[in-house]
């Protein structure tokens, strides 16, 4: 009774701190009262299902010195985007957490999108009412960063992309797409996946967007179907149909490969999750029974981590994850040995496997592959 007691007091302090700052009155009420008081409107766009918006709640919005400066600066209103929707809508709020500063008359002023603690909040506000924007701020890392720097460029265009900019947008996260890896090789990873989610965010809304990622998805096609050997082309290929939303041209590709062809082996390394989800179990085994595939793949694990000092700090991290990127390998032809009814190769890969990681994860990761192939006898050998 008293644990109840208790968290319902910290639930009603807490929820008094991040109402300190906020009104509870409508944006024409505040719009009033901060063109009486020579303020602006600060609107606090959350849902209830975001998390950076509770991270707001609980870190910034309790500040001291944030709380000071918006009863100083501002009329300060906390909105449920998914409850008053025409007002998000006016604004084309997009994102969540999005922290709008407007004029008295309705006019933006800038907006804050994402969770930021409070020292940067006060630092971007500040520069917001002082003329330098989102946008400005982002030019400036450009700047500071170099042209050629993908990740400051992708922020513009994000910073751009928010601000409504939707052509300016683009071209910067084209040349990102485009020309990010020249001088950033650690931008490969970025680049197929939250670059590519935003250039997809941004055609939902503008067409050219859209056209953009379909021609490149075309030329890597064409070049792969070519006979073209380059890892990075396919890799391209593989991304851009899925942020296309047209995975199955993934396996149209691989069907007209010719066989041992080095485009075909990259598509199946990588797409060898959805190659299992197809029960496409045949192709991921091509004709083995995926021991030699393990055990070349034990070897080159070996190797990795014997390269790399016993006494480097970067080893048991090095160690713990290419473990688990090479026992996800074997897991795969498992699982196609699952599907496949081969319960004595089955079994003997996974005693491979379980020798090599014998760890609990790795038993429920090979009890769980031969489920989803619906094979309950090597679901049952390889549980603890």
């Amino acid at each position: 009774m008293k644990i109840s007691y208790m968290a319902a007091l910290l639930c009603a302090v807490t929820s008094s701190l991040v109402a300190a700052p906020f009104s509870e009155i409508s944006f024409d009420a505040a719009s009033k009262q901060a063109g009486q008081t020579g303020k602006i409107v600060l609107v606090d766009f959350y849902t209830t299902w975001c998390g950076p918006c509770k991270l707001l709640d609980k870190n910034t919005w309790t500040d001291a010195a944030v709380i000071q400066l918006l009863q100083q600066k501002t009329v300060a209103l906390r909105i449920d985007a998914e409850k008053e929707t025409d007002l998000a809508k006016r604004y084309k709020i997009a994102a969540y957490p999005s922290v709008l500063l407007i004029k008295p008359d309705g006019t933006e002023i800038d907006r804050l999108v994402g969770y930021r603690e409070p020292k940067a909040f006060i630092a971007d506000f500040n520069d917001s009412l002082n003329g330098k924007d989102s946008i400005s701020r982002a030019k400036d890392k450009v700047t500071a960063a170099g042209s050629n720097d993908a990740m400051a460029r992708m922020q513009f265009g994000t910073a751009l992309r928010q601000k409504g900019k939707d052509a300016e947008a683009l071209t910067e996260y084209l040349w990102c797409f485009d020309s990010g890896l020249e001088n950033n090789p650690a931008f490969s990873g970025v680049r197929l996946s939250f670059l590519l989610s935003d250039i997809k965010n941004l055609a939902a809304h503008y067409p050219p967007a859209q056209l953009a990622l379909e021609t490149r998805c075309d030329e890597r096609q064409a070049k792969v179907m070519a006979g073209s050997k380059d890892y990075q082309t396919v890799m391209d290929l593989i991304a851009l149909n899925s942020t296309l939303d047209q995975k199955e041209k993934n396996f149209a590709v691989f069907d007209l490969l010719p066989a041992g062809s080095t485009a075909k082996d990259y598509i199946l390394t990588m797409f060898a999750d959805q190659f299992l989800e197809a029960k496409r179990y045949a192709d991921v085994l091509q004709g083995t029974d995926g021991k030699l595939a393990f055990k070349k793949s034990v070897d080159q694990f070996n190797q990795m981590i014997n390269s790399v000092g016993k006494d480097s700090p970067m080893r048991q991290q090095m160690e713990e994850n290419f473990r688990q990127m090479t026992t996800a390998k074997g897991a795969h032809n498992f699982e196609a040995l699952a599907g496949l009814k081969r319960i004595q190769d089955g079994k003997e890969l996974a005693g491979q496997i379980l020798k090599f990681d014998s760890s609990p994860g790795t038993h429920t990761l090979l009890a769980d592959a031969a489920q989803r192939a619906g094979n309950d006898e090597l679901a049952q050998f390889v549980k603890q």
